[in-house]
């Protein structure tokens, strides 16, 4: 079956909606990623969980929104990032759309850090906006999160090497896009463990400072990308779909239990 909206025609949509599938949005970036990787690792690796997801629950991936909340990295080649508000409005109204069409289940999912806390209050809009006149749920989730102990557990790098382009992210691009990563190139760039991790238990405080930027020598890299592995990457990504998996289907249960 396909799952992939954009390769769908609109009666096969359509059924898809008739069938109650949810609908899976993809959110990810156009940002630098060290010296090593592509600008599109998260629009990639949002897309690439969504697929895999959808084959798992039945449901239908919309194309990935590529540009997101990037202006950590906006002093670097290749950066693309949206004001909060734009981006903010630009996910609302794709969710209306779809919601407009008859999805009852739309799926944030989120690739790009900054971009996590966004999807929340987007999600929250669209239903203080939208559910007067439609019956519907949003979920906002970073691919990472429901998986995060079992990939804290496998990781090499000390806690505060699992952040932007460190071990996870370059162990994700190894084992799905190995000739796109250039590790050769981080020979002499400036990087290391840094006081936040996507997996490891953390402190729950956010706290934003001074952005870093390359004429000071900053590599566009949070974490240690050195420790990574196709290996970890696979493993990671086996962990992150069986979570996702489990996420949903017991969502889907409570929710039927309801009804």
């Amino acid at each position: 079956m396909e799952h992939r909206m954009s390769s769908m025609t609109q009666m096969e949509i359509g059924e898809a909606i008739a069938r109650k599938c949810a609908v899976i949005v993809p959110t990810g970036a156009t940002e630098a990623h060290g010296p090593h990787m592509p600008t599109d690792t998260d629009t990639h690796q949002a897309e690439y969980i969504a697929l895999k997801l959808a084959e798992r629950i039945d449901a239908l991936v919309a194309p990935p929104v590529a540009y997101g909340i990037s202006k950590t990295f906006e002093h670097f080649p290749g950066t693309i990032s949206l004001s909060i508000p734009t981006y903010q409005k630009m996910l609302f109204e794709i969710g209306a759309a779809l919601v407009g069409q008859g999805f009852e289940h739309l799926i944030l999912l989120n690739g790009n850090r900054p971009s996590g806390t966004a999807n929340d209050q987007v999600a929250r809009l669209l239903i203080d906006d939208l559910d007067d006149a439609h019956t519907f749920k949003v979920s906002a989730v970073s691919y990472w999160e429901p998986a995060a102990d079992r990939i804290h557990a496998m990781r090499k790098s000390v806690e505060g090497g699992m952040g932007h382009a460190g071990e996870l992210e370059t162990s994700f691009q190894l084992a799905t896009r190995p000739e796109l990563v250039k590790m050769e190139r981080l020979e002499g760039a400036h990087y290391g463990p840094v006081g936040w991790d996507l997996v490891a238990p953390t402190n729950p405080t956010r706290t934003y400072m001074k952005r870093p930027r390359p004429d000071v020598g900053h590599a566009a890299i949070f974490g240690d990308p050195t420790k990574a592995s196709a290996e970890m990457g696979q493993a990671s990504i086996d962990a992150v779909v069986d979570a996702l998996e489990e996420t949903f289907t017991n969502l889907r249960g409570s929710y039927e239990e309801i009804d």
